[in-house]
């Protein structure tokens, strides 16, 4: 069975590689701080896990993770030059992701 990942999945393989990079962690920091194995984050930054061995969740963490390191994630037309899938690294200080966002926290 090929290697593919689900439509939906907003981190590619390519921006998952490109971002570890970007906040220069290896894979084994990135694995570490999302709670997943060093196996799995191999083999979804080869291009993709086994759909009947792919759970969403693995690959939520490791955006969060990405995204708690700084690393802003572009879609294809988002403010970018070239207008295809991207990242670039957010400005420092005072960032909290949108799901995480309450009165508690407003500043």
């Amino acid at each position: 069975m090929p290697e593919t990942l689900p439509a939906s999945l907003a981190l590619s393989a390519g921006q998952c590689r490109a971002a570890r990079a970007l906040l220069g962690w290896s894979a084994a920091e990135l694995a570490a701080k999302a709670r997943v194995t060093a196996e799995w984050l191999e083999r979804f930054e080869r291009g993709g896990e086994a759909v009947d061995d792919f759970d969403p969740s693995e690959a939520e963490r490791v955006l969060r993770a990405l995204e708690e390191g700084g690393v802003e994630l572009l879609a294809p037309g988002q403010a970018s030059s070239g207008g295809g899938a991207g990242l670039r690294i957010r400005q420092q200080g005072g960032y909290i992701p949108t799901d995480r966002l309450s009165s508690a926290n407003d500043g």
